[in-house]
């Protein structure tokens, strides 16, 4: 009959091999409830991507809708200037 140090290796053993076998099943069991959320992860990241690149072309856009604005201004300034100065042609 084997002896209290050897009952208490075997059982260490025993459970051991157990818990080893209950690790490798939880970690399946959680590989397979992440795989919907790193299926949406994955999504969200391409769609934030996506956004990214939408962004910078509104910026773009807005950059030269801005300088087309300041362009069409000063034409309208200098059209301005030129009429002030017709109406004092005109008047005198």
């Amino acid at each position: 009959m084997p002896d209290n140090k050897e009952l208490v290796s075997m059982l260490c053993t025993v459970i051991q091999e157990e818990m080893h076998a209950v690790r490798k099943e939880v970690r399946t069991i959680v590989q397979e409830e992440l795989k919907p959320v790193n299926e949406r992860l994955s999504a969200l990241e391409a769609g934030q991507q996506e956004l990214r690149k939408d962004v910078k072309k509104i910026q773009k856009d807005v950059s030269t809708i801005k300088k087309e604005f300041h362009a069409v201004w000063d034409d309208i300034l200098r059209l301005d200037n030129h009429l002030t100065v017709q109406e004092k042609k005109t008047a005198l």
